[in-house]
Formats: C-alpha cells, sequence, structure tokens
C-alpha cells in the first residue's frame, strides 16, 4: 500500500511540474527587407573599361559601384559645363565640372564658389564653411523629371556640399587641368544616402569672363 502511495504522488508531482512549464515561445514574424528602388540605377549600372582611358573624367565608388563619368553630352561646345565663370564687377567665381556616363543615364556635377583657384598653394583643401564652398550634384537621369527638383519628392537627385557631407582636395592645376580628390557621401531629399569613396577628377576647364562678355553683348 505504501509503494502505491508513494508511486501515485510521485505521479501527482510529475503532472503538476509539466503543466507548470511554459509553451515554447512562438517565432517571430520576419518583416521583409524593403528595397528602395530609387538607389537601384547604381546596382544595375553597367561599368563600360574604356573609360578608364579617357584624358579626362570624374570617377568614384558610389555605394561600392566604381563609376567613371567621360562624357558630356553637347560635346561640340561644353561651355557652362566645365567653366570658370569671373566676373570683377559682381563677385562673380564659379567653377562648374559636369561630366555623363557613356550612356547618358547617371549625371555628376561639382560647383565651386569662391575658389580664386589660380592664386591657391597646392593641395588645396576646400574650406568646411565660409565664403569658399563647394557642391556634388549626382543625378540618376532615368528618373529626371519624374517629380520637381528640389522637391520633398526628389529622389533622383543626391547633393553634398563640403560644410557637412563632402571633403574636395584640389591637387593641381595646370594648362586649365583641374585635378582633385573627394569622399563622404550625398543625399536626396526623400532621405536616401549614397556613400562616396575614392573619388578623382581630371577636366579641362574654360574661363569665361562674363565682364567681356558683356561688353562684347552691348557693343
Amino acid at each position: 500500500m505504501k509503494n502505491f502511495l508513494k508511486l501515485f504522488l510521485m505521479f501527482v508531482m510529475l503532472t503538476t511540474v509539466n503543466s507548470c512549464e511554459k509553451d515554447p515561445p512562438s517565432p517571430e514574424p520576419t518583416i521583409p527587407e524593403t528595397i528602395d528602388p530609387t538607389k537601384d540605377f547604381l546596382k544595375t549600372f553597367k561599368v563600360d573599361r574604356s573609360d578608364r582611358s579617357a584624358d579626362y573624367s570624374i570617377h568614384a565608388e558610389f555605394d561600392g559601384k566604381l563609376i567613371y563619368f567621360t562624357a558630356v553630352q553637347f560635346s561640340g561646345d561644353d561651355t557652362a559645363w566645365n567653366t570658370l565663370f569671373v566676373d570683377q564687377s559682381t563677385g562673380l567665381d564659379q567653377i562648374n565640372l559636369i561630366r555623363q556616363d557613356q550612356t547618358y543615364s547617371i549625371q555628376i556635377a561639382f560647383y565651386f564658389q569662391q575658389t580664386n583657384i589660380f592664386n591657391r598653394k597646392f593641395p588645396h583643401i576646400i574650406p568646411p564653411g565660409g565664403y569658399e564652398f563647394a557642391e556634388i550634384e549626382l543625378m540618376n537621369m532615368k528618373r529626371s523629371g519624374s517629380v520637381a527638383p528640389g522637391s520633398p519628392q526628389d529622389d533622383f537627385i543626391f547633393t553634398g556640399h563640403t560644410f557637412d557631407a563632402i571633403q574636395i582636395v584640389v591637387t593641381s592645376i595646370k594648362d586649365n587641368i583641374m585635378e582633385g580628390t573627394f569622399e563622404g557621401y550625398l543625399k536626396s531629399k526623400t532621405g536616401l544616402t549614397i556613400a562616396v569613396k575614392n573619388g578623382h577628377f581630371r577636366i579641362k576647364i574654360k574661363v569665361t569672363d562674363m565682364q567681356i562678355n558683356k561688353s562684347v553683348t552691348a557693343n
């Protein structure tokens, strides 16, 4: 009888312990990764290795994708595309460096303000603030016009400034050939960012005195 009671008590204890154990937790639902198609143009871009032999180019790694910009859409005359504009009467001192890839699907543009480039010692770092500064703009031309440029919905233009996101170093200028390096990140109005590494530019610029042009126009 005692043995029976012992077995009965052991059975009750085991049953109680088992009933107190928690059920295994159910797996957390997996949230699918959201992929923003507005940056797919970098992933799908096909590199043309022949671009690397171009005399003048802008190239860098954008989110790890090496892209060379060697083309100018209006190759007959690239005035306003790769030019130093000066005007002593207004204090204008602006350099535009603009290049596109060979398929004209992506464009990169540099806008330098008040660099006084021919009177600098090199290497010259564009300062992170003040009177002199620069801006880089990367444009997905396939989406150009899909929304208003500069609007809160603008997801095809990525910009960076030397006062917060980009470092630009002009390493030399000789025979109007301007060379330098750049790195940092670019950001769209929608908040997307593109990391920029190992950037380099070598572009021949024209010099346009706007004051002389005004005189010619007036005559």
